[in-house]
């Protein structure tokens, strides 16, 4: 009798420690996909910039979710992938609300875990959108990519007119590649998004199958793919390279970038602004005779250009230098009306517009749904010294420095494709990028904001001058090379010969704007809601 009993215990103890195994080594699969889908998030973007891995970034989430049990499953593996991503790539948030906000560790840490959290939810819906789609066999990695490039543009739109932050595209994370960076002057940088997700959701979907031979067709493809952009990219990068050696234009512009590198705290304290102001004087000072363009950060002065002290102080530099004039400045018109913006002012001084920033920093310049937020959090403010300000109207007149127009942003509206195509169509000639980066010291933030005025240049076929407070500031040619690119937090002057095309062609994605992200959508949204009801029913 024991010995029947035992023959039937054993093997029952034996498959429960199988299963407990299996499930332990399904987990920990599961958390390494997670750790290194993360792990190639961090490095593929500035400020480690080891482009090539972006092209696997996707590639362990989805062979992860090929072994992902249940839609909710999915889902929540997607949140985790995302929260992960977002906590690495972000964690200057915490850095810049500690030391920059003078917020408390605890809020600090809030800040950094929930906007972490809340841009996760991209990552979560798609995890929910392949848990469906991986049903589709073959077809899967491209409707994969498809429906990433459909969330990022989704997401875009949202922070456009509502409120988001679209400060992690897959795209940007190729800013250094120019072999790559062309496809983004016909399709932005959604173009880019869509190639590095096909191929990384190719490869983890060759590695989460059981036949790796019925899967090597879509690893072929992605390999095939890579080959092409790169093969194309190159021969491209050539031409471009004999035209900015022999480029075709009636007009070169001198211009000058000038980084006072003004520190953070000093600049709204009344007992620096005689420094400040000798800081300014002197670098104006330093302009050679034929500037034609020289361009301030943002906040350059520690109030308004139109105070008399100021506007004495730049007129007096471009009567000297002969020079206009872009200055970042707060445009103050009333106590409960101010603007972040920038001020063109001519050579003579007796000619001044302005251009109002339309995209503030949320909590930074502004405070969304801001009766919800004072009902939860009575005492929330913004962390700028100077309060809250108005977003600029839509859309404003191109600031003309004689005959050269200027498309115009500041700051956080680098991260706004739609402003700068909207402007070149205006008839933008050269783009004046401002920005006061000090906020972010010396984290990963002010690498991954410049990644951004990359793109922009190349999407609009048009060269880029960045003046950045602290750094970096840059000059970027219509292709997307970094010509010349400061340190940080130096004091320096960039002097730069801008050479502007005779020609008025804008690029295929200034003509047509977003149509590639469309395209993706109107896939993923027709095929992936098919997919789901036909699974249903």
């Amino acid at each position: 009798m024991s010995d029947s009993q035992n023959t039937t215990v054993t093997p029952s103890i034996w498959q429960r420690v199988k299963g407990l195994a299996h499930v332990l080594s399904r987990w920990l699969f599961l958390i390494a996909c997670l750790g290194l889908c993360a792990g190639l998030f961090y490095i593929s973007y500035p400020k480690v910039s080891f482009s090539f891995a972006a092209w696997f970034i996707l590639a362990p989430f989805i062979w992860g979710i090929c072994h992902v049990r249940g839609f909710w499953g999915a889902v929540g593996y997607g949140w985790l992938a995302g929260l992960l991503s977002n906590a690495l790539l972000l964690s200057w948030v915490y850095y810049t609300c500690l030391h920059g906000g003078d917020l408390s560790k605890s809020l600090s840490l809030a800040a950094w875990l929930g906007l972490s959290g809340l841009l996760a939810l991209q990552f979560a819906v798609f995890g929910g959108s392949c848990y469906f789609l991986k049903k589709t066999g073959g077809f899967f990695p491209l409707l994969a990519a498809c429906a990433w490039v459909a969330l990022e543009w989704l997401h875009q739109m949202i922070a456009f007119y509502g409120l988001g932050f679209p400060w992690v595209m897959l795209g940007y994370t190729q800013w250094n590649v120019p072999q790559v960076l062309y496809v983004a002057s016909f399709a932005g940088v959604y173009g880019i998004s869509f190639l590095l997700s096909f191929v990384g959701a190719s490869t983890g979907w060759y590695l989460g199958q059981s036949s790796f031979r019925k899967a090597l067709r879509q690893l072929v493809i992605a390999v095939i793919v890579f080959a092409c952009v790169y093969g194309v990219g190159k021969h491209m990068q050539d031409k471009f390279a004999r035209f900015l050696k022999n480029p075709r234009s009636l007009l070169t512009v001198e211009t000058a970038l000038l980084q006072p590198n003004i520190d953070q705290y000093k600049k709204w304290t009344p007992e620096f602004e005689e420094e400040i102001t000798n800081t300014l004087k002197d670098m104006g000072g330093q302009l050679a005779k034929n500037t034609y363009l020289a361009v301030w950060p943002e906040s350059a002065v520690p109030g308004s250009l139109t105070d008399e002290k100021y506007f004495e102080l730049f007129s007096h530099i471009g009567q000297t230098s002969g020079a206009y004039q872009v200055v970042g400045s707060n445009i103050f018109v009333s106590e409960n009306e101010q603007y972040v913006g920038a001020y063109l002012l001519n050579p003579a001084g007796d000619g001044l517009s302005a251009y109002r920033k339309e995209k503030l920093v949320p909590f930074g310049e502004f405070i969304p749904f801001e009766g919800l937020f004072r009902y939860v959090l009575k005492d929330v403010e913004v962390m700028g010294a100077l309060g809250a300000f108005l977003p600029g109207p839509h859309p404003q007149p191109l600031l003309e420095a004689g005959r050269v127009k200027l498309g115009t942003t500041v700051c956080y509206e680098s991260i706004f494709p739609q402003l700068w195509r909207e402007q070149n169509k205006q008839g933008a000639q050269l783009f004046v990028n401002i920005t006061n980066d000090a906020w972010f010291f010396n984290t990963a933030a002010p690498y991954q904001h410049l990644a951004a005025n990359v793109l922009r240049a190349v999407e609009n076929g048009r060269p880029v001058l960045r003046a950045a407070n602290t750094g970096f500031s840059a000059y970027i040619d219509a292709f997307g090379n970094i010509n010349q690119k400061s340190n940080l937090f130096t004091q320096e002057i960039l002097t730069v010969s801008v050479p502007l095309s005779v020609t008025e062609r804008n690029t295929f994605y200034t003509k047509w704007g977003d149509w590639f992200a469309w395209l993706c959508a109107i896939l993923f949204f027709t095929i992936g809601i098919s997919t789901i009801v036909f699974l249903y029913e």
